[in-house]
This record gives structure tokens, C-alpha cells and sequence, in this order.
């Protein structure tokens, strides 16, 4: 089973490769503020990765963050990473995206009740398909 933890930390980890291809992050002399973003991107990732309860917060601020400061580099974001770091995130989310992650919560609930092993990441895959199919 994946957990939530790790599917945050490997959106994250997986993000912050694919930003450092494109500008300003792929530049050798980066600007005082990008640095500063980096230094606290890594230290985010940390924290996901020790389980410290304050990084869904920090987590939020860092993608608000982004969104407001690189909007051409939004499009590298996974929109369940929005879905699962939440609060002000959620607001960049469509009604329809929002609907199928409630999807998502409800399958993700009825198997941890069941206590059935998972991928979030097929989980998702399937709704999506799940998805295509009615429209």
C-alpha cells in the first residue's frame, strides 16, 4: 500500500526534478528569492519524509507559493498533489477535478476498510478511465 505520505513526498521529489529543466531554476546563478524557494523546497521534503505533522501547512505555502511566482512552471504540478495538500490549493482545482478526487477519497476509505492493499497512483489511474468512460 502506498500511502498518502509517500505519494506527497514522491509528487513533491518528482516536481521539484522536473522544475530544475526549465527557467530560472535550470540557470547556474540563481536569484536570492529562487534559492531561498529551493532551500525551503528541501526542506519540506525533509519533513515529509519524517512525518512531521506541520509539513501539510508548509507543504500548502510552498505550493501557493509556486503557483503565484512561476505560473509558466504550473503545468509540472500533479493536480492530486493540490487534492491532497489542500487548503488554499484546493481553490486552483475545477469542480470536475474536485469531484473525482471525492471519488478518490471514498475508494481510498472503502479500501483501507477493507483493509485491502492499494496504489494511490493506480487508484487515481483507474478513475480517470472510470472517468473518460461516461463522458
Amino acid at each position: 500500500m502506498e500511502s498518502r505520505n509517500q505519494y506527497i513526498f514522491n509528487a513533491f521529489t518528482e516536481l521539484r526534478q522536473r522544475i530544475s529543466e526549465h527557467s530560472p531554476f535550470d540557470q547556474p546563478d540563481l536569484a536570492e528569492e529562487d534559492i531561498d524557494f529551493l532551500e525551503k523546497w528541501d526542506q519540506l521534503s525533509l519533513n515529509i519524509q519524517a512525518n512531521d505533522t506541520h509539513y501539510i501547512f508548509d507543504g500548502q505555502e510552498l505550493l501557493a507559493q509556486f503557483i503565484r511566482c512561476y505560473a509558466n512552471l504550473v503545468p509540472l504540478i500533479k493536480r492530486e498533489l493540490l487534492w491532497f495538500i489542500g487548503g488554499e490549493c484546493l481553490h486552483f482545482l475545477g469542480d470536475e477535478e474536485i469531484a473525482l478526487y471525492q471519488q478518490l477519497e471514498e475508494r481510498l476509505y472503502a479500501l483501507d476498510s477493507e483493509e485491502k492493499e492499494y496504489d494511490i497512483a493506480q487508484e487515481i489511474r483507474s478513475l480517470r478511465g472510470d472517468i473518460k468512460q461516461i463522458h
